[in-house]
């Protein structure tokens, strides 16, 4: 491989990989604003800058192709004066609104203006400033915060397909709006948020909840689709604040759905059923499981199983439900109007697929069959799930509830005892590719919540009423 040579340290790289990537390689880190890998490189915020050998003036890394034998300093004097210039230019207009604004934590502007930049600033003149307009209900915009870096301008035209955000005026008065004021139309507009350099686009959902130095981050994979993005819950004390997309070049890249990044508000939703219950009233884990044997004891059965669990919980599911009820047919159940893994397809020409639950092939692989409607004369169901499946609908029989349900999706039920939702597990799930991947446990279920395992370990060793 072609070599070159970086701060004194000799990096290889492909042909075409320009400086910032290069120099990433031997752990030197190149600032930037305007540079993302997956966008256009327009080289307009001049952070970047470095020196190389034989040219006669300081050169835009992002734009740069690395080249054999070429020499590059980075923290030369020259780069040194030239990116203290260019924040002092950045943040000419940008108010000192660091402890009011959500970004302060994670905030590369903040971040470089204290590595790169000057404590002290020329600028004496009034500062300018906008009035906001309204972006829709995910995305919150803080003109007087912005850059001009034009990254959310590009992931509209370049990823999302939309062309809804745009530059108008020049110079000095340029703002980054939509166009004719309108709301953000795109399904993936928390990625604006993520995007941004600055606190300029924010998500109107996190605004104001928690400092992000106070959050802890646990690497997972959503469960909103079959696609299984990969992505980061961010939670404090128990509850989750945000998820935000992780970078995974062959499956979500660096983006993801707004319906995934949202999808974590039935964890914490108040309305979550966390204690067990018989009936409406709530119950002692011995006495809602002996109500729950009780309802299907002696009735013709049937069970459906959600494409939201894990393949652990599929595997052991197939264990338990023959030992436990023997003959009864068993179904998977998540999206109406996708009974099988083949009705699955894309949803979008970006990321969403038709099975809004994660492990849909997954379970299929362990030989669940779909469900289209209950057999004849089925006078009762056991229903299992984490949350994610959409519930069929189910009348004139009696219905037990294992999972995780909400007041208004529990109304009827024999019995509900509450399990754990994909936050609150360890587990793999297979997306629709048949790539393997793993949920990680980030937060521990709330009330008295179980695991599938532990609740059906109380199932099988309960005195209380008769098995089907």
């Amino acid at each position: 491989m072609p070599k070159c040579i970086i701060d004194g340290r000799e990096a290889e790289f492909t042909p075409g990989q320009n400086l910032v990537e290069v120099a990433k390689k031997v752990g030197i880190q190149i600032p930037f604003f305007c540079y993302h890998p997956a966008l256009t490189v327009v080289a307009q915020c001049r952070m970047c800058v470095v020196e190389i050998e034989k040219m006669p003036k300081l050169q835009t890394a992002c734009s740069t192709p690395a080249a054999e034998g070429m020499v590059v300093k980075t923290r030369s004097e020259k780069v040194i004066q030239a990116q203290k210039a260019t924040m002092e230019f950045l943040l000419i207009n940008h108010p000192l609104d660091c402890p009011v604004c959500d970004k302060s934590g994670e905030c590369d502007l903040q971040d470089f203006s204290f590595k790169y930049g000057d404590a002290y600033s020329r600028y004496t003149e009034e500062k300018r400033t906008y009035v906001d307009l309204d972006m829709g209900p995910v995305i919150k915009k803080n003109m007087n915060r912005c850059i001009h870096c034009t990254r959310c301008i590009r992931f509209g035209t370049e990823v999302a397909g939309i062309h809804e955000m745009v530059a108008v005026q020049r110079g000095n008065n340029t703002e980054i709006t939509t166009i004719d004021g309108r709301p953000l139309e795109t399904d993936y507009a928390g990625n604006y948020a993520d995007l941004c350099p600055t606190g300029s686009l924010l998500l109107k959902d996190f605004r104001f909840k928690k400092r992000v130095w106070f959050l802890k981050r646990t690497s997972t994979v959503c469960e909103g689709c079959a696609r299984g993005c990969n992505m980061t819950i961010h939670q404090d004390n128990n509850v989750i604040y945000r998820c935000t997309a992780r970078e995974n070049l062959e499956i979500n890249k660096y983006w993801l759905c707004d319906e995934g990044r949202f999808n974590f508000h039935y964890v914490n939703a108040e309305d979550r059923v966390v204690e067990p219950r018989s009936g409406a009233s709530a119950a002692e884990w011995a006495d809602a499981i002996a109500v729950a044997k009780s309802a299907v004891s002696g009735k013709k059965l049937a069970v459906l199983v959600g494409s939201d669990l894990t393949q652990e919980e599929g595997k052991l599911l197939l264990e338990f439900l023959p030992k436990n009820f023997s003959g009864a047919p068993v179904f998977h159940f998540g999206t109406p109007g996708i009974r099988s893994s083949q009705e699955d397809a894309a949803a979008d020409r970006i990321l969403k697929r038709k099975s809004k639950t994660a492990n849909l092939h997954g379970l299929e692989k362990l030989g669940f069959k779909g469900f289209d409607s209950l057999p004849a004369g089925t006078s009762a169901v056991l229903v299992i799930r984490g949350g994610r499946a959409t519930l069929p609908e189910l009348k004139g029989v009696t219905t037990v509830g294992l999972g995780v349900f909400r007041d208004s999706e529990a109304q009827g039920f024999a019995a509900v005892l509450p399990g754990a939702s994909f936050a609150e597990k360890d587990g793999t799930i297979v997306n629709f590719e048949g790539r393997e991947q793993h949920l990680r446990r980030a937060i521990n279920p709330p009330g008295q919540s179980k695991q599938l395992p532990e609740i059906l370990m109380m199932w099988a060793n309960s005195k209380g009423g008769q098995n089907a």
